[in-house]
């Protein structure tokens, strides 16, 4: 049976969808298991002012890379990317162990942030020819939900793993053999259904081909939005701690975990009606209960509003986010669906680079309150480009 013939009804649960899902688990279980890599630094000898351009360094390669590497993947040669990403990203985590100093490590972090990048864009590529256009949002929410999971569920099995295993590159070493199973789960689909529908996908595409893409109104205005959506997310994520302490909140820690619950929660619980409704009206909606939350998190001044706040924008989040990789698949020229989404992608990485830089900014002039006001006058921002990018589109159903 071949992609065109496969029967709508399969859905997001069918098994290819399954496969993909899983194989996403075993990815993110790649970066997971980095919970307690700065206390492994500081065992090693790595002095603490290092600490930082180490880790930082990682998101740093994607956010160069991932650009250069995408337009060499495609469905013509998708599966050999991804063992190439699979042995990379495997081997990577073995290379931990090496006696190596400050600048062994450092072309450790790098070549392990390019694996990544490759594993990453192939295992999109995969997953964008295969998922059912028809439910696209409702899959992406899903398909996050297995991104988070790794993050939920690793940090607190490591000291145990630690104990037992004896050390943190022994327990690097299991996961690169965790991580060596993406490959071969992936090859439990058949071949045929891992090309894109559309034949002009498997080569590819040609440098003016990507600027005519680029050229795309709502293509644009659509990554400005996930930019914009993803600069907030990173402000809360990094200054959240500190500005709970400076109004008397000490389990900040708690905010997080409520704001994984609205996301996963709002995503199990309502994914399937994202793709009935009019997906700029629900991302616009979706915006304006963000643009509030925010700026009424910045005047909080007791414990049940500042965790109340942590259900609304989990629950804000976990509807963006999908819903966002849905539109940027529905505008899309299908040659470029995975392209597109891959760019998405480089969109989160470019928000946790330029929102702590704003944040840090802002902070020095202004204070804390400051920095959730600029998160909502991003949101005020991307909900203009959403707006946007419904009017420029050639889609009926997606205009405002």
């Amino acid at each position: 049976m071949t992609p065109d013939t496969q029967p709508a009804s399969s859905g997001i649960w069918r098994r290819d969808m399954l496969i993909l899902y899983g194989a996403t688990f075993l990815a993110y279980a790649n970066i997971s298991v980095f919970f307690q890599f700065v206390t492994y630094l500081g065992n090693i000898g790595i002095a603490p002012g290092w600490f930082g351009p180490i880790i930082g360094v990682f998101s740093a390669v994607s956010l160069l890379t991932r650009p250069m590497v995408i337009p060499f993947i495609h469905g013509g040669n998708v599966r050999r990317w991804l063992g190439i990403g699979t042995a990379a990203a495997s081997a990577s985590l073995f290379a931990y162990s090496i006696p190596c100093g400050l600048w062994g490590m450092m072309a450790i972090r790098i070549f392990h942030g390019l694996a990544f990048v490759v594993l990453g864009a192939a295992l999109m590529t995969i997953i964008v020819a295969h998922i059912p256009r028809e439910n696209s949002a409702q899959a992406f929410g899903i398909l996050a939900i297995f991104v988070l999971i790794p993050n939920t569920l690793i940090p607190p099995l490591l000291p145990f793993l630690n104990h037992i295993l004896g050390g943190f590159t022994h327990v690097l070493a299991l996961f690169a053999v965790i991580t060596a199973l993406v490959y071969p789960v992936v090859l439990m689909i058949h071949p045929e259904n891992t090309a894109s529908r559309t034949p002009t996908a498997q080569n590819r595409p040609h440098f003016r081909e990507i600027l005519q893409n680029l050229k795309n109104l709502s293509i644009c205005s659509l990554l400005a939005a996930m930019l914009l959506l993803y600069c907030g997310l990173a402000l809360i994520f990094f200054f959240l701690d500190g500005y709970g302490h400076s109004i008397g909140i000490h389990d900040t820690g708690f905010f997080l975990t409520l704001t994984s619950i609205g996301e996963i929660g709002v995503r199990l619980a309502a994914g399937s009606i994202f793709d009935r409704m009019n997906k700029i009206r629900l991302s616009l909606w979706t915006l304006a209960g963000l643009t509030a939350g925010y700026a009424l998190l910045a005047g909080a001044s007791s414990e049940t509003v500042f965790f109340a706040l942590g259900i609304v924008l989990g629950l804000g989040w976990g509807i963006a986010m999908p819903v966002f990789s849905s539109l940027m698949l529905d505008i899309s020229a299908p040659e470029f669906g995975a392209f597109n989404t891959n760019l998405g992608q480089q969109m989160y990485q470019g928000g946790f680079f330029i929102g702590p830089f704003l944040g840090a900014w802002m902070l020095r002039k202004w204070g804390f309150p400051s920095l959730f006001y600029l998160c909502a006058l991003m949101t005020i921002g991307a909900a203009a480009m959403i707006w946007i990018a419904g009017k420029a589109s050639k889609h009926s159903e997606l205009t405002c």
